[in-house]
């Protein structure tokens, strides 16, 4: 009876489920010997059905491990004149996703690996749902093609996971460092390092909850003009098809670089880490090139010749922590360059160039932008003071300048529609500033592997115009005349919770 149960598939089963039956109990020992009757006459079944319905990998050599998180929110806004609660959205700042991470050692020094990361993508997300639209407006495309099916509004109609974020192979040396092969994290740009972990709501970009709300007017005018438009577009360490390269860490500090797609956008960065005399510091910054253009639905033989964008930006992050107390300060500065104006490095993005250059990178539109700053500082404590994880209370700051703009002396136009029908135009846009400022609270529940949330944030927008024939939103200006846009602020506020697993 035991020489046929003890199969190569099914002995560590048997011997584990024998180590329940007999772990913690004294058994008389004729019982004991008596391994036949009714105590084991299913278990080779049983064991066959547990194998049968377990998940299996490939194979034996790479390991595989499956991990994520569900990360959903409840968001309010205010816009000076409407308000609405919208509930159960995925949060941008950090997304829903799951994980599938493996390695495998080659030898003591090398070890070689793969990654990917899919998320939801679509549907109601914090960083597109607006004043009209609980959703988020979806392309024909994301749905499969399916003509008609562009919004997710209908009862009981299924949102889509799909997005890839990472899909890499990686070959690592101990003492040389990582090669990263696929699509993955650029190098470059740094922005706020979290000690305090708070960025689930906290975010070092302005645009990733609520980001699709449209500015509006003093009569409760919808503007061809979202908060997204006036803020940065999230673009720091984006991802892209690239090779990249991480040094081992040295005395703290680790080296990054990164060369992507056809070689039109390349980036490096320095980081470091460390802790001392009760404090700890995290800092680094990064550079980044890109001279790469939006496919456009029709491609165009003139690709490389009619005026490519040159897209130059830089950034660093610095944040303190005092362990011991649990105060911190963090932050970050973000300048990005459209280039001078030249033929050769997207002068003719501008209309008065006469091009039609197009790029998404870094917020560039069809007109060059005017060069741009981003910077934030957030401060609080975090302690752990209820014994179920730390929790951290912070106040921000921050601010963008020129998000809005053009490079041309006509300025940026925001085309009547835009968005939306009945949105008003504005027109000849030649700066702008959007200060932000915030508090809130997080909450870690160690034991759940999940963190919850609470943040508010308030954004002051401020739009400098050039009047072509109409004055900036509306009429009744001299052209040339150079004014301010009437906007409301903006308040939101988000709460959930994302849970790991």
């Amino acid at each position: 009876m035991i020489g046929g149960l003890l199969k190569s598939t099914s002995r560590v089963a048997l011997f584990a489920a024998a180590g329940l039956f007999m772990g913690g109990v004294a058994m008389p020992s004729a019982k004991a010997a008596d391994l036949g009757g009714d105590c084991c006459a299913d278990l080779e079944e049983r064991v066959a059905e547990l194998e049968a319905t377990t998940a299996r990998k490939g194979n034996r050599k790479m390991s595989l491990t499956i991990t994520g998180q569900i990360n959903r929110l409840v968001m309010w806004y205010d816009d000076g004149h409407s308000s609405q609660t919208y509930y159960g959205l995925d949060n941008r700042n950090s997304s829903s996703r799951f994980l599938f991470l493996g390695s495998a050692k080659v030898n003591p020094s090398v070890t070689m690996g793969f990654q990917i990361m899919i998320d939801t993508n679509v549907g109601g997300i914090s960083s597109s749902v607006n004043q009209l639209d609980e959703d988020g407006t979806m392309s024909a495309a994301t749905n499969f093609g399916i003509a008609g099916m562009n919004r997710l509004n209908a009862s009981n109609n299924d949102a889509y996971f799909g997005a890839a974020r990472q899909v890499a192979w990686w070959v690592e040396h101990k003492d040389v460092g990582r090669l990263t092969v696929g699509r993955f994290d650029t190098a470059g740009v740094i922005q706020t390092i979290d000690l305090a972990g708070i960025n689930m709501i906290a975010s070092p970009s302005f645009t990733l909850i609520g980001g699709s709300l449209f500015v509006r007017g003093p009569n409760g005018q919808f503007y061809a003009m979202t908060l997204g438009n006036t803020v940065d577009p999230a673009s720091a360490q984006g991802r892209s098809e690239l090779v990249r390269y991480d040094s081992p860490s040295y005395m703290g500090f680790i080296f990054s670089a990164s060369v992507a797609e056809a070689g039109d956008h390349y980036g490096a960065m320095l980081r470091y880490a460390g802790e001392f005399s009760g404090f700890r510091l995290a800092g680094g910054i990064g550079f980044e090139n890109i001279t790469d253009k939006l496919s456009t639905a029709v491609l165009n033989t003139n690709y490389d010749f009619a005026g490519r964008p040159s897209v130059e930006a830089w950034g660093g992050g610095l944040s303190l922590m005092h362990v011991p107390t649990g105060l911190f300060v963090q932050g970050h500065y973000n300048a990005i360059s459209f280039g001078d104006g030249s033929a050769t490095d997207g002068g003719a993005c501008s209309p008065s160039a006469g091009g039609g250059c197009i790029s998404n990178y870094w917020g560039q539109s069809t007109t060059r932008k005017e060069d741009v700053t981003h910077w934030l500082v957030q401060a609080g404590i975090a302690k752990n003071w209820f014994g179920i994880g730390n929790t951290a209370v912070y106040g921000e700051y921050g601010q963008t300048t020129g998000w809005a703009a053009s490079w041309d002396p006509a300025g940026r136009t925001f085309a009547a529609g835009t968005g939306a029908t009945g949105t008003v135009a504005v027109n000849g846009v030649i700066d702008s500033q959007t200060n932000v400022w915030g508090l809130g609270i997080t909450q870690n529940v160690d034991a759940a592997a999940s963190t919850l949330y609470l943040g508010y944030r308030h954004y002051d927008i401020d739009i400098t115009c050039r009047s072509t024939a109409t004055n900036c939103g509306g009429a009744g200006a001299a052209a040339g005349t150079v004014n301010k846009l009437q906007t409301e602020d903006i308040h939101v506020i988000a709460g959930g919770a994302v849970v790991r697993f």
